[in-house]
């Protein structure tokens, strides 16, 4: 079985490490076999990390994706190839990934902390949605990780996905998806089929005081300029 990381930020977005780093820690410290670069409405970091990958014959494969920011929430688009606009309503944006041939996982749904998909968006695409980010490492998953994955099971029936949502890299494989294969094209044919199952947990108290150092330093410029 495959084991993968759905979800994680570099510098092209509000992450503290450059693709380069981030794929020499998950070549040195980790077991997983795929990784998707999901920056915030960004696919430049994606494109490198998989053109790296390559060029480098690394163990671990990289499967290009965002984060869009939504009207209705975020959403992981993975297997894109190009960047879909933010703002559009999700029924839209997963519309338009689907156009590409990719699938779209809800991020991190129902939290409280960031823009999430809603008991009533679910509702809406529960036919068009391929799967849902049931753990989530970040504390976006805090109030949510416990009952997602019976949610879903009860009412969903979607690809249960995990993801560490990563900024810093002793955060990445926290939580992690598992699909029959090895490859991103044997991922997402697992997210369509909706064989895949979810793992792991919320970031090490490291992870979250290194995070809260980065967002502190991102946000001095904003505070200097206001």
């Amino acid at each position: 079985m495959g084991k993968a990381d759905l979800h994680m930020h570099s510098t092209y977005s509000d992450g503290s490490q450059s693709v380069e780093a981030i794929l020499a820690y998950v070549e040195q410290h980790t077991d997983l076999d795929v990784i998707a670069i999901t920056d915030h409405d960004c696919i430049e970091g994606a494109l490198r990390a998989r053109e790296f990958a390559a060029a480098h014959r690394l163990r671990v494969a990289v499967l290009v994706g965002a984060e869009i920011s939504t009207r209705d929430g975020h959403l992981l688009a993975l297997g894109i190839e190009r960047l879909i606009p933010a703002d559009l309503s999700m029924a839209e944006t997963v519309a338009a990934v689907h156009e590409q041939g990719g699938v779209a996982v809800a991020a991190h749904p129902l939290s409280w902390w960031c823009p999430s998909a809603s008991r009533a968006v679910l509702d809406e695409l529960r036919g068009a949605l391929d799967g849902l980010e049931v753990i989530n490492g970040s504390f976006a998953g805090i109030p949510t990780n416990l009952r997602l994955a019976a949610l879903n099971a009860a009412h969903y029936g979607m690809a249960a996905c995990g993801g560490s949502d990563a900024h810093t890299l002793n955060a990445i494989g926290s939580a992690c998806t598992h699909f029959g294969g090895r490859s991103p094209s044997e991922l997402l044919s697992a997210i369509r089929v909706r064989q895949t199952w979810a793992e792991g947990g919320l970031w090490s108290w490291r992870a979250f005081l290194q995070y809260g150092a980065l967002a502190v330093r991102q946000r001095v410029p904003t505070l200097r300029s206001a």
